[in-house]
């Protein structure tokens, strides 16, 4: 719509130049016929001011300056002022010549700030001419006398400004369009993206809830079940094929342990409590819990105390660690660092695995979403639950050298 109106008052504004041009000869012609009637029946030479009366009534329309000169450019009678010396006017033939009277068609050039306009006219001598021959003023056969008015455009430039104040506004209203539209479609965006996260949060809430409830319905009985075959492995031969079974539920028991566990976590949606905190201790407390001396650690630019929750922020440091831990090859260590930037504290991760797919890059933080036979998917979407519960941010992406680089951003308050 905005391009739409500037576009129209531009050929609006082209519109009004070119009637006004239009205009001013209009205007040119009809102050040359004016002043052509005042002289209808004048004789030669010409005397007194007939001009005065003509300059007096049309000065309203621009009118300024009315003379008849000779070819020379020598005013033989004139009113007003000329803005500029009269040059020599061109004619295309004399009135005298024995083809016929023919008069060129006015021309109408720039003198300054005014419209200079010629015309061709004709005076005769004092007394009746005698018969069909219509005597001339001396020396007129050849050189005639000429017309010239000079006038200011008033009208045509009342149009123009006019056209133009109109294109300006249209512009103005365009550009304002043009920014109300960009600003309602950024609006548009965000307002998708909060009811996008909404949404997910919603689902993730439901999800949690539903997960807290099995976890806690399944917790006790696997503890059970998890107890007695302790007890029947102890007492069972220790090369007995009963002993290795008795032991394989032991060891499923805890797999089933862990992922309550995990679900748990994934549940909790309770208040963070903020308080000021070493940044780097949580970080060698979560690489000594993942594995001990598995990771090379550098906090050299580690703030030294940071608000944040202490508990929640080393899960998921544990959570990405044991994550960067499991893609790197067996020798490799993953590089872990942590330093304050602008957006605040953020912890840098980097793994020697085979990085992210394309296109799974926020995949990989959805719950129970894994690329591995064992694990259940939900370690990175708990780092991020905490992440934005500290309202800021976990994002991957593959290193140039290999591996993925993991970037945990804790905002500060």
């Amino acid at each position: 719509m905005g391009v739409a109106l500037l576009v129209t008052a531009w050929i609006g504004r082209q519109r009004a130049v070119a009637a006004a041009a239009t205009l001013n000869r209009g205007q040119g012609e009809f102050l040359l016929e004016a002043a052509r009637q005042v002289l209808r029946g004048a004789s030669y030479p010409l005397e007194g001011a007939p001009f005065d009366t003509l300059l007096e009534q049309q000065r309203a329309v621009g009118l300024r300056y009315v003379g008849v000169v000779d070819t020379t450019g020598r005013a033989l009678v004139e009113a007003g002022s000329a803005a500029a010396a009269l040059p020599a006017p061109e004619r295309r033939r004399d009135v005298g010549d024995t083809a016929g009277p023919r008069e060129p068609p006015p021309t109408l050039t720039a003198a300054g700030d005014r419209l200079r306009i010629f015309g061709m006219i004709r005076l005769f001598p004092p007394g009746p001419p005698r018969g069909d021959e219509r005597p001339r003023a001396p020396g007129a056969r050849s050189r005639p006398p000429i017309l010239v008015i000079e006038f200011e455009p008033v009208v045509a430039r009342r149009l123009a400004a006019e056209a133009t104040r109109v294109f300006v506004l249209s512009a103005l209203v365009a550009a304002a369009l043009l920014a109300a539209s960009f600003v309602l479609w950024r609006l548009s965006i965000r307002q998708e993206a909060i009811e996008h996260r909404l949404e997910q949060q919603r689902r993730l809430g439901v999800l949690g809830e539903m997960s807290a409830v099995l976890a806690h319905e399944i917790r006790n009985p696997l503890a059970s079940l998890k107890g007695n075959a302790q007890l029947l492995a102890e007492r069972l031969a220790a090369d007995g094929p009963e002993r290795r079974k008795a032991e394989l539920i032991v060891h499923e028991a805890r797999r089933l342990e862990a992922l309550t566990g995990d679900l748990l976590d994934f549940a909790r949606s309770g208040p963070i409590a903020i308080a000021p905190a070493d940044p780097a201790a949580l970080l060698r407390a979560a690489a000594d819990e993942v594995a001990h001396e598995g990771f090379l650690v550098r906090t050299d630019g580690a703030p030294s105390s940071w608000p944040l929750d202490a508990a929640r922020v080393r899960q998921a440091l544990t959570n990405v660690l044991r994550n960067a831990l499991q893609a790197s090859p067996e020798g490799k260590r993953p590089e872990v660092s942590i330093a304050r930037e602008v957006d605040g504290l953020v912890y840098t991760v980097r793994d020697f695995g085979p990085g992210v797919g394309a296109g799974e890059e926020k995949r990989i933080f959805s719950p129970f979403y894994t690329t591995r036979t064992q694990g259940t998917g939900l370690g990175l979407a708990v780092a991020l639950r905490v992440a934005e519960l500290h309202e800021g941010t976990i994002t991957v992406a593959n290193h140039p050298g290999g591996g993925a680089v993991f970037r945990v951003v804790i905002p500060g308050s």
